[in-house]
């Protein structure tokens, strides 16, 4: 969740706004960052490429 954050600051994306990209809502994204539900591989690919890194930099799996 942290490593998401520190790239959600640098690209200047707000949580609400990645949620939206991502076609989800604030609270299952959370969930997701926090761990409860994993993303999927989609999700996990879009989310690199939204934040500018790879999935390996973000530390998060979507294999589960």
């Amino acid at each position: 969740k942290e490593r998401v954050g520190a790239y959600l600051e640098r690209e200047r994306v707000t949580k609400k706004e990645l949620a939206s990209k991502l076609g989800m809502s604030t609270v299952t994204l959370n969930s997701k960052l926090d761990g409860d539900t994993e993303f999927t591989f989609s999700q996990a690919i879009q989310l690199s490429k939204i934040l500018g890194c790879t999935v390996n930099d973000l530390r998060i799996s979507p294999f589960g």
